[in-house]
């Protein structure tokens, strides 16, 4: 009878060494963002440039979270990193003008990519992330 807190105890320190999506690992998710210009929004006909997207927020959810765990801004030249993560699964988020739409103004959409880390040292290049924006 003496021995079931002590085999408590046990149970519950090894139910909290399960590492979940987060902080506290070796990994990291790095990518660019570039900011696609047109005169008219939903028309790929009217692209005007293409240009790196500085200062712009990227959103992190680890795992299956609701809500964005961390953000960071795209540097002068649109790159981005996200490091110290640990194995599992990541969305990445930015927002972008809405190609779909003529409503004025135009709405923000979130372009969501999902992402695994696998390794606890990989770094996943997440390359080029384009949103839109009118000219």
């Amino acid at each position: 009878m003496k021995n079931i807190p002590i085999l408590l105890v046990l149970i519950l320190s090894f139910a909290s060494c399960v590492k979940t999506p987060g902080d506290g690992g070796k990994a990291s998710i790095i990518g660019k963002v570039e900011l696609i210009r047109r005169v008219q929004i939903n028309n790929p006909a009217s692209t005007v440039d293409t240009i790196s997207a500085p200062d712009l927020s990227v959103y992190i959810i680890y795992g299956d979270h609701i809500s964005p765990d961390d953000k960071v801004d795209t540097n002068p030249d649109g790159d981005f990193a996200f490091e110290w993560l640990r194995t599992g699964d990541y969305t990445i988020y930015v927002y972008s003008e809405d190609t779909t739409s003529t409503a004025a103004p135009l709405p923000k959409v979130a372009f969501e990519f999902d992402v695994s880390i696998m390794d606890k040292s990989d770094v996943i290049d997440m390359n080029t992330l384009y949103i839109y924006d009118k000219n």
